[in-house]
């Protein structure tokens, strides 16, 4: 299932990327599936990047700073909910600066 989310993430992104809108309610509508399942599905894009954070595996670009953010995610974060209780499946990839 993780390959799925990533692939579906990759095809948002790319469609973003290029303005093309023409597929939001079609992955919205997986969105909405994913989240029946039980999966919750992070883009942490622009979040101020933290050493503490454990969800997300950070290449750091520049020198380290209190400041740094995360400008690109090539991976979400993904969560699954199992009997009431959210357990992480897949650390996001991103990029920070």
């Amino acid at each position: 299932m993780l390959e799925i989310i990533n692939q579906i993430f990759s095809i948002q992104l790319k469609s973003d990327k290029e303005n093309l809108t023409l597929f939001n309610r079609n992955i919205d509508r997986i969105h909405h599936e994913f989240e029946t399942l039980g999966y919750h599905i992070i883009n942490p894009i622009g979040q101020t990047y933290r050493n503490e954070m454990t969800d997300v595996e950070a290449n750091i670009t520049g020198d380290f700073s209190g400041r740094m953010k995360i400008i690109k995610v090539l991976k979400p974060v993904v969560y699954k909910k199992t009997n009431e209780e959210n357990t992480l499946v897949q650390k996001g990839i991103v990029i920070v600066e």
